[in-house]
């Protein structure tokens, strides 16, 4: 399964990413887990992604449920780069 390493620093941006998600027009099942993979919550319920931001830090992956590997494009947005410019997969 792949992972995409997600950053979530203020209320505005899981707000934001909150909505862009629900608005995104995909049936697919988005979850946030942690860096261990043993908690997840919904990454389309905004009380999910606060707590998820607040309990799992720097260690925060969108993994998409329903299609191994697709997220949505906004995603780019909210990823952290390695130090070569290029987005951090797991």
């Amino acid at each position: 399964m792949m992972r995409a390493k997600i950053r979530l620093d203020t209320m505005t941006e899981v707000a934001d990413f909150v909505r862009q998600l629900n608005s995104d027009g995909s049936i697919n099942k988005y979850t946030i887990e942690n860096e261990a993979g043993n908690h997840r919550v919904n990454a389309r319920s905004y009380l999910g992604v606060i707590y998820a931001s607040a309990e799992f830090g720097d260690g925060m992956y969108l993994v998409n449920e329903t299609e191994d590997g697709v997220f949505p494009a906004f995603i780019n947005a909210y990823r952290n780069t390695g130090n070569d410019g290029n987005f951090i997969h797991y």
